[in-house]
């Protein structure tokens, strides 16, 4: 058994198909939950880009953080007798590089700097891509389909017709499961590849502090920084720059020149919606059914259960969450996301007009969460931000809105909830300043844009884990 931060952690690993490699982690914990008279079980999912290190190091750095907020008088009363067991969920997604320059460069296989331009280094790049993308395909038929477009990118600089087949190629891989409809991959997957290439063609700028404006249902709040254009975690690949004189804007893939390098930022694109459709499936069938497993397992004292989720980590444990509300009975205590990506709409009773629902709107409707959940958000989370920007480019060219709460195709881990009238808003706390409450049956946004959430990444922070240990402390 491992222990992190005075925790005894166990790790539960997902297969591609989203079932359980083994049980017995599942067995060692109610062991230990019966022995120790365990009462809060934190489970803790990594997000998109982690491999199994990064995932252990995210856990290590999370619980850490969490074991000095029950040191704190404010939590001594609340959670001061709690005996808490933490699992960490394994789920096999990529680990790539965030690209932390902002430098208009990339590495080749062999280290060397060379210019984003290139059309050769632009093939040499999405070469790579492909090639680890199909250490993710399922199937013999779907590494056809990479091979396929790998001996295409020698014509797509000049044919239309090897644009075409190239994306109709990589379609071809995302799951039907993808096409969540306020995810934007409906509208992607009937373009023809030479116009995705023309609508790549135009950079994307993406604003990073946030607008006055709120919609119905929204959570915006206005920033007061004007010093949030980052150069963190490109998902375009390419290198990026502010849009404008004050910095609140950034200008994503308009290094690249070559055709390649536009399918290079689709291809991205492409195995974001993979990924996220691998996270849900995770999320509703192997770890679901271990949710399942345990409440009906009889403990001779109640056990508290607690999701935590990180980027599609978030997506994972809300899918989870949907799967339980066909479950009578099976519940958790707590929802915490952690700049989760998946729509801002994903919890929303009405979309537009026709009546469309979010996503995970279940788990709104359906009360399979009993206390608090909350959700964290930063206009400085340009990762989530960018994933949403280049699907909203492709699927609605809404230039007007792209990134930002009134774009269809927006993240909530950028934006908060939107068009959820369940949802609230408020500032990410420093820690030590305690909150209010948290009211049940709502989605509490917590928004961390003035510097206290500064990327994706940044969620291990105190900030961060005191507003978990006040969720905790609420149930």
């Amino acid at each position: 058994m491992e222990n992190i931060a005075g925790f005894d952690f166990f790790r539960l690993e997902s297969d591609a198909d989203g079932q359980l490699v083994s049980t017995a982690p599942l067995v060692a914990l109610k062991k230990c939950i019966a022995d120790k008279k365990v009462s809060d079980v934190i489970f803790i999912a990594h997000g998109f880009r982690n491999d199994a290190d990064d995932a252990t190091a995210l856990y290590k750095n999370f619980l850490q953080s969490f074991r000095a907020d029950l040191a704190r008088a404010e939590f001594k009363s609340s959670l001061g007798g709690r005996q808490i067991a933490a699992v960490g969920v394994y789920w096999p997604s990529k680990k790539f590089s965030e690209g932390e320059s902002n430098d208009a460069s990339s590495d080749d296989a062999g280290g060397n700097t060379q210019s984003i331009d290139s059309t050769s280094n632009d093939r040499a790049r999405v070469t790579q891509q492909l090639q680890a993308l199909k250490e993710l395909a399922p199937s013999a038929a779907q590494a056809l389909h990479i091979d396929a477009a790998i001996g295409l990118l020698v014509r797509v600089e000049n044919s239309t017709n090897a644009q075409d087949s190239f994306v109709a190629h990589i379609l071809a891989l995302t799951p039907e499961s993808a096409n969540d409809p306020t995810e934007g991959f409906r509208e992607i997957s009937g373009l023809a590849g030479s116009e995705l290439v023309q609508k790549l063609s135009t950079p994307i700028f993406l604003p990073t502090v946030q607008s006055s404006a709120r919609d119905d249902g929204g959570v915006m709040s206005v920033s007061d920084s004007n010093d949030s254009a980052l150069s963190e975690g490109d998902l375009s690949g390419g290198a990026m720059s502010a849009g404008d004189s004050n910095g609140s804007a950034l200008s994503i893939g308009s290094f690249f020149t070559s055709v390649t390098g536009k399918l290079g930022t689709f291809l991205n694109l492409t195995t974001w919606y993979i990924m996220k459709s691998m996270a849900g499936n995770v999320g509703a069938r192997g770890f679901a059914d271990a949710l399942r497993d345990f409440r009906q397992t009889t403990f001779d004292h109640p056990v508290k259960l607690h999701l935590v989720g990180h980027s599609l980590g978030g997506r994972l444990m809300t899918a989870a969450a949907k799967s339980l509300t066909t479950t009578l009975g099976t519940t958790v205590n707590s929802l915490t996301l952690l700049e989760a990506a998946f729509s801002h709409y994903g919890f929303s009773g009405r979309i537009d007009s026709d009546d469309e629902r979010g996503f995970f709107r279940e788990v709104i409707d359906n009360p399979v969460v009993t206390g608090p959940m909350i959700a964290t958000f930063s206009f400085q989370d340009t990762v989530v931000g960018k994933a949403y920007a280049i699907s909203s480019r492709l699927a609605d060219d809404n230039t007007k809105a792209i990134g930002d709460a009134n774009d269809k195709f927006g993240g909530i881990g950028h934006n908060g909830a939107q068009k959820t009238v369940e949802s609230t808003s408020q500032k990410l706390h420093l820690a030590g300043t305690p909150y209010n409450k948290f009211a049940l049956g709502k989605v509490h946004c917590l928004d961390g844009s003035d510097g206290l959430i500064k990327d994706h990444s940044d969620i291990t922070n105190a900030d961060v884990t005191y507003a978990f240990a006040s969720v905790m402390s609420n149930t």
